[in-house]
């Protein structure tokens, strides 16, 4: 891992989609200089008066993982914005959490053409402090639990991965408690005034004593777009 001192942090930027969108972000990043990606298939959970009325709560979501340079987070969320038309509410969201380390030879990958500062686009989507991302980890099957309890506080909606988890054993004797392997991970971005009212009511309606037996957890995000 690197420890070393820089300037340069390294973001694992986030990018929630339509089904099927997956390959536009995937080209923006790499038009981008951005090369290292992952892809997830998910459904979003928020809900619209369209929606309801359908008798529709989810819609099925692309989610990419991709990793980039500090200096690199503000053009790539600005190109994502106008090439994808995430200014516009329900086009997609996007948002960086700061990592504290990296392998050496991804972080050199992902370093060695950092652009000059005429180069910079000078866009601050910057939100330190703005936001912040709650993960919820629990049984599958609870998903609407969880929104549910998460709307009562003021949570806006959020995205679920569908996982299985490992080393189940291990974690029992750790716990104390039965773990299933199949598992739902909730991604909720919500204001940061808001997250620990939002974290509490998850954890009433599905934490460890509790049959969905969630684990919840926040990370800082840093910069943003497609937000209400």
């Amino acid at each position: 891992m690197t420890d070393q001192q820089t300037s340069t942090a390294i973001h694992l930027v986030i990018t929630v989609v339509d089904r099927g969108r997956s390959e536009k972000v995937v080209s923006v990043c790499t038009e981008a200089g951005i090369p290292l990606h992952s892809v997830s298939l998910g459904h979003g959970t928020a809900r619209t008066e369209m929606l309801d009325l359908l008798g529709l709560g989810e819609t099925s979501k692309d989610i990419v993982f991709s990793f980039a340079p500090e200096y690199a987070v503000n053009p790539l969320l600005n190109q994502l914005a106008d090439r994808l038309k995430m200014r516009y509410p329900g086009k997609g969201i996007a948002f960086a959490l700061p990592l504290s380390s990296v392998s050496g030879r991804m972080y050199r990958a992902l370093t060695e053409t950092e652009p000059s500062d005429t180069e910079r686009m000078i866009t601050d989507m910057s939100c330190s402090g703005k936001y912040e991302l709650v993960v919820a980890l629990t049984n599958r099957g609870y998903t609407d639990l969880i929104m549910e309890a998460a709307r009562q506080v003021g949570a806006p909606g959020g995205t679920v991965l569908n996982t299985r988890g490992l080393g189940t054993e291990e974690v029992e004797q750790f716990l104390g408690i039965s773990i299933q392997a199949e598992k739902e991970l909730v991604f909720l971005v919500v204001p940061s005034e808001k997250r620990q009212d939002i974290m509490q009511a998850i954890v009433q309606e599905a934490g460890l004593k509790t049959p969905a037996k969630g684990i919840v957890l926040s990370l800082p995000v840093s910069h943003a777009i497609g937000l209400a």
